[in-house]
């Protein structure tokens, strides 16, 4: 007699199998695009800073990144460079080129770090940086040009937060999250809630 196909039983134990490779990888599908969705925007932010900073010097200009609004938490928003011709910190469309726009999606936070307050930028309460001609960074809220640091937090919806620490003169860029057991910033992005 010929057999043709699978058993019932063999067909169970195929589901069974598969059905436990599933419920292994599926959790971890969901934290690792966690994590990719909040780093993504972390980057964002970076690339924003680096093209400002190469278009600062590449048109031997002042170019102004504005980074947070009215100097308070927002939900999503707007990152914006631009060619500050009359150095004023405000963006006066057309008059100063526009160098880049960056948006910053919903179920993502921008929130200021009290301890480490953004540069001021012009008569407003916008948060952000200034790169001179040189690369040279004013960042702090001291507006001192070359030294101190600011800072601006990224969070999510499941309370992850990073924190961008941007180094005045360099514009280095650190990031750094928050350790929610020791109540202190690391640099060891793993700290993660999902």
């Amino acid at each position: 007699r010929c057999e043709h196909g699978f058993t019932l039983m063999e067909l169970l134990v195929v589901i069974a199998i598969i059905g436990f490779l599933v419920s292994i990888g599926y959790p971890m599908l969901r934290r690792s695009m966690v994590r990719a969705k909040l780093l993504g925007e972390v980057n964002m932010i970076q690339q924003a800073a680096s093209v400002a900073r190469i278009n600062a010097i590449k048109q031997s200009g002042r170019v102004t990144l504005k980074i947070l609004d009215d100097d308070a938490l927002q939900e999503g928003g707007v990152v914006a460079a631009w060619v500050d011709r009359n150095e004023d910190g405000v963006n006066n469309e057309p008059a100063d080129d526009q160098v880049g726009r960056w948006i910053v999606k919903n179920g993502f936070s921008l929130a200021p770090d009290s301890g480490n307050d953004l540069f001021q930028l012009g008569g407003t309460n916008n948060r952000g940086m200034v790169f001179l001609p040189t690369g040279t960074t004013i960042v702090n809220s001291a507006g001192n040009i070359g030294v101190g640091q600011g800072a601006v937090l990224v969070g999510d919806d499941r309370l992850n937060s990073i924190r961008l620490l941007i180094r005045g003169g360099s514009g280095t860029i650190t990031k750094e999250m928050w350790n929610p057991y020791e109540e202190v910033w690391s640099e060891d992005l793993r700290f993660w809630r999902y």
